[in-house]
C-alpha cells in the first residue's frame, strides 16, 4: 500500500501524540504518590517511571520531526513543517534531558510548548474548515495555559499553592492537553483523505 506524504505525516503526528499520552497516563498510575493536580509533569521522568516517560515523549519527538518531514515533501510551504520540527525537537530535548538537567529542560519544555502552540494555530492554512478553525481554537487555549502556568514555574515538590483555582499540575495540564488533542484530531483529519488538506501556502 503506498501512501501519500500528507498521510503520512497525519499518521505520524496522530501516533506521536497518542502514545504519549498513553505513556503519561500509564506513568501516572505507576509512581507511587503522584497526584497530577499538584505535581509537575516533567516529574514522571524523574524516579520510577522515567524509563517510560522519557522513552514515550523522545518517541513522540521523533514522530512529529518524521511527520514534519513528509508534511515538507508534500508541498505544503516551509513554515507549518518547520514549526511541527521544532516541537518534535524540542519533545527529544525533554526525552534526553529530564527535569533535574536545567536549564536544558526549561529551555526544552518552553521550545516544545511554544512551537507546538503555533504548530496548532499555524495548521489552520492547511485544513479544511471547520476543522482549522478548532485547530487554532486548541492552539490559542494551550498557549494561554501556559502563559498562565509561567507563575507556577519553581514551585517545589508538594506544592499545593493554587491560582484560578487550580494548582500546578493542573493548570500545566491545562497547556498540554489541548496540543495532544490537537495532534490527535488533525493527525486523524490529515490522514484521513488525500482531498482533507487545502494546499494554500506556498
Amino acid at each position: 500500500m503506498k501512501f501519500e506524504n500528507r498521510e503520512l505525516s497525519g499518521y505520524l503526528l496522530f501516533l506521536g501524540g497518542l502514545q504519549w499520552f498513553i505513556g503519561l497516563l500509564a506513568a501516572e498510575a505507576w509512581y507511587p504518590g503522584y497526584s497530577s493536580r499538584i505535581d509537575y509533569v516533567s516529574e514522571l521522568g524523574i524516579g520510577p517511571t522515567a524509563l517510560l516517560y522519557n522513552a514515550s515523549i523522545f518517541l513522540m519527538g521523533i514522530l512529529l520531526t518524521a511527520a514534519a518531514y513528509f508534511l515538507y515533501r508534500d508541498e505544503t510551504g516551509r513554515t507549518i513543517p518547520f514549526l511541527l520540527a521544532m516541537t518534535g525537537v524540542g519533545a527529544m530535548g525533554l526525552g534526553i534531558f529530564p527535569g533535574y538537567l536545567q536549564p536544558m529542560h526549561s529551555i526544552a519544555t518552553l521550545i516544545a510548548i511554544f512551537f507546538g502552540c503555533l504548530s496548532a494555530i499555524a495548521s489552520y492554512r492547511i485544513q479544511k474548515k471547520p476543522m482549522g478553525y478548532v485547530s487554532v481554537v486548541l492552539g490559542a487555549m494551550a498557549l494561554g495555559s501556559a502563559i498562565l502556568f509561567f507563575p507556577y514555574l519553581g514551585f517545589p515538590t508538594g506544592s499545593t499553592v493554587t491560582f484560578l483555582g487550580m494548582a500546578k499540575g493542573s493548570l500545566e495540564r491545562w497547556a498540554i492537553y489541548p496540543l495532544i488533542a490537537w495532534a490527535l484530531v488533525a493527525g486523524s483529519h490529515m490522514s484521513g483523505s488525500a482531498g482533507n488538506l487545502n494546499i494554500s501556502e506556498q
